[in-house]
């Protein structure tokens, strides 16, 4: 049994560990927060690259569909953690990914090309049977998202020119204030026209329509390629919020089992003090009749 002293020892250091989950909760609060504005920011530069678009695809014919046969070399970029303490975040992606790829035409999941963001959903993926081409570091904040992003565009263009890659799937975990995290699935590659002739066929709301000076084929392709870039930002800016939302969950849970074991703790260092207390009281009780009676045999 532990004595008083280990008691007040194991309270003193679960307090301080307490304090410590207490901290981490306010930081992820923060960086959820942070990355909220980020993609409340992203949804104002999504709107200026569509308006562009339908400006340049006033002047320019989209590009037609390739026809396809069988089966075509096909890459996946999945969005998951570094870091721990985060439930079961990268686990629910990661039985998503497998999921959602068996659903596909492929049979070899080594064929595949993988290219992961995060430690940790990279070792859940390869235990799963695939094979990762490229692992990237989660960025710390929202300003590291940029150059993540640019060296992903760089690994998708070697793809395409040395792999002949056709498609590009997108994995990540969409922030969800209710649940945490919601894993989604995205196709980054080819675009979707449909979506484009629609931005095509809007009214221009403005009283002028606008004009440019560069060829429409060189604007068209400038603003797909900052298509793609603010819809991996926006999936690295989703998968961020949503593992901090999941941390923060986590840690709640923790404090709240922590809160318990506190409790426990006091309740039994209390039963074992008032146990000592009382001990020490018979002792003295038994002292002090010990001595009437040798006294009074001596008198």
């Amino acid at each position: 049994m532990d004595t008083l002293q280990d008691l007040d020892r194991r309270i003193t250091a679960t307090t301080k560990l307490q304090g410590i989950v207490k901290s981490m909760k306010t930081l992820a609060a923060v960086n959820i927060r942070q990355y909220e504005q980020a993609l409340a920011s992203l949804s104002t530069f999504v709107e200026v690259i569509e308006l562009g678009l339908r400006t340049a695809l006033k002047e320019t014919a989209l590009p037609r569909p390739v026809q396809t046969t069988g089966q075509l070399p096909r890459g996946l970029i999945v969005f998951g953690s570094d870091q721990g303490l985060c439930g079961r975040f990268n686990e629910r992606l990661a039985d998503f990914v497998k999921q959602s790829v068996a659903d596909m035409p492929v049979t070899d999941f080594s064929s595949l090309g993988l290219l992961v963001i995060g430690a940790r959903i990279a070792s859940r993926l390869e235990s799963g049977g695939f094979r990762t081409d490229e692992r990237f570091w989660v960025p710390g904040s929202v300003s590291g998202i940029n150059a993540n992003v640019y060296q992903i565009l760089l690994s998708v263009e070697r793809w395409l020119r040395e792999q002949k890659i056709f498609q590009v799937d997108i994995f990540f975990n969409k922030f969800d204030k209710l649940n945490a995290a919601q894993p989604q699935h995205q196709v980054l590659l080819p675009i979707d026209n449909d979506h484009l002739r629609q931005l095509g066929r809007k009214k221009w709301e403005g009283r002028s329509l606008p004009s440019f000076r560069i060829p429409p084929e060189t604007l068209f392709s400038g603003l797909i390629r900052q298509h793609l870039f603010a819809t991996l930002f926006r999936a690295q800016a989703e998968s961020l919020a949503s593992e901090q939302a999941s941390r923060l969950r986590s840690l709640q849970n923790a404090e709240k089992n922590i809160e318990e074991h506190i409790e426990e703790l006091k309740g039994v260092y209390r039963i074992q003090r008032q146990s000592t207390i009382t001990s020490e009281l018979l002792d003295l009780v038994a002292g002090f009749k010990a001595t009437v009676q040798a006294k009074q045999e001596l008198e």
